[in-house]
Parts: structure tokens; sequence; C-alpha cells
């Protein structure tokens, strides 16, 4: 596989990263203000919802080293600090919360016998590892984004406002926003994922460029 090959699918990647996780957030179920309830696990779209969320999640972490790569002299220790830091927390937060949230919640709401394992707290279950995991790793993803937006922010060849949106997001994740239909998918898949695919538009804009120009040189 060619650098620019590379490049390319890991742009698509994060694209596609935005659109997915985009669609899956504004369907995702919620009912009554809760998005982990009994009742949201059960409702019409869960759990595909849930699907589209986790391969989003999948997308992202597929394109992300790539996106580095291409960035990487721009965004400097700071931004593999921050790509490395949001691997990480997506790792451990995000990928962890889907499985549960689109393989386990939804079996569990659905059995009679096993719904008193869903609690009312808004967790998906209450294991006190599990919630840990969530918290720690909800930290050091949110780290990752407000370290990711800085570097693009400082870098000289990345539009500002590509940073300043990635920051924005990852400030209103810390607001406890109440749970909305449709809006709460906004609020936690708009503001990164615009930023993810405007960074993987101009990896495949700038790739396009650059072997538009070897081909020239090539046959001049």
């Amino acid at each position: 596989m060619t650098t620019t090959t590379l490049y390319r699918l890991s742009a698509v990647a994060l694209v596609l990263s935005f659109v997915v996780s985009l669609a899956g957030g504004v369907l995702h179920p919620v009912v009554d203000g809760q998005s982990h309830s009994i009742e949201a696990f059960l409702a019409p779209r869960s759990p595909w919802a849930q699907y589209l969320i986790y391969a989003g999640a999948l997308l992202l972490m597929l394109g992300l080293p790539g996106g580095y790569l291409f960035f990487r002299e721009s965004v400097g220790r700071l931004g593999f600090v921050g790509f490395a830091t949001y691997m990480l927390g997506n790792a451990l937060s995000a990928m962890s919360h889907l499985v549960v949230e689109a393989f386990v919640g939804p079996m569990l709401a659905a059995d009679p016998a096993a719904r008193h394992l869903v609690p009312d707290s808004g967790e998906i279950f209450d294991a006190g590892s599990f919630v840990a995991l969530q918290a720690g790793g909800g930290i050091v993803f949110l780290l990752g984004m407000l370290l990711i937006g800085i570097s693009l922010v400082r870098a000289h060849d990345v539009p500002t406002w590509v940073g300043v949106v990635l920051v924005a997001g990852a400030l209103a994740l810390f607001v406890p926003f109440p749970e909305r239909p449709g809006l709460t998918g906004l609020l936690v898949e708009l503001p990164r994922g615009v930023a993810v695919a405007a960074l993987g538009v101009l990896v495949l804009r700038r790739v396009g460029r650059t072997t538009s120009a070897e081909r020239e040189l090539v046959h001049a």
C-alpha cells in the first residue's frame, strides 16, 4: 500500500465516521429524558442507532492514525499527545460503552427476568468498575479532544475554525444538558464529527493536488 492510498483511506474513514455517528446519534432513542432506560432500549430504533454510533467509533479509530501522520508536522508534539489521548479515550470510554449499550442493554431490557439489572440512574448498568471505566475514559476522551483542538488552532495550514469547533464541542460535553431526542445526539456527535470530517476532506484535497502535480511532472 502506498502512502497516498493510506492517507486517502484514512480520510474516507474520518468522513464516514462523522456521517455514520451523526446518523446514529440523531436516531438514538431518548424516552422521558433517559437514553439508557428500559424504555429507551426497547424503542423501535434501538439497537440500530447504537450500531451506527459503534460503527462510527470503529471508523474513527481506523482513520485517526493516518490523519495524525498527514498533519504531524503541523500539530507538533501537542498534537501527537492529543491524538494518542483521543484514541485511548475512545477505546476506554466510547468503545466499551457502545458495546454494552448496543449488545447488552437491549438484551437485558427485553428479558423480564433481567430488567432489574438496568438501573434508573441513567447508567446502562451500575457496576462500580464499569462506572469508573466510563468516568475515567470519558475524561481522557475529552482531554484528547481539547489537546487536538488546541494543536489545530495553532497549526499554520489548518483552518482555525476546525480547532475552535473541536474545543467548543469538548467544553460543551462538560455541561449536563437535559437529554432530548435528536438534540442530544447533535450535541455529542456534531462538533467533533465536523472537525474530524474537515480534516478528512483536507487530506483528500491535498493528496489529490499532490498526485496531480506529480503526474504533470512525469509528463513534462
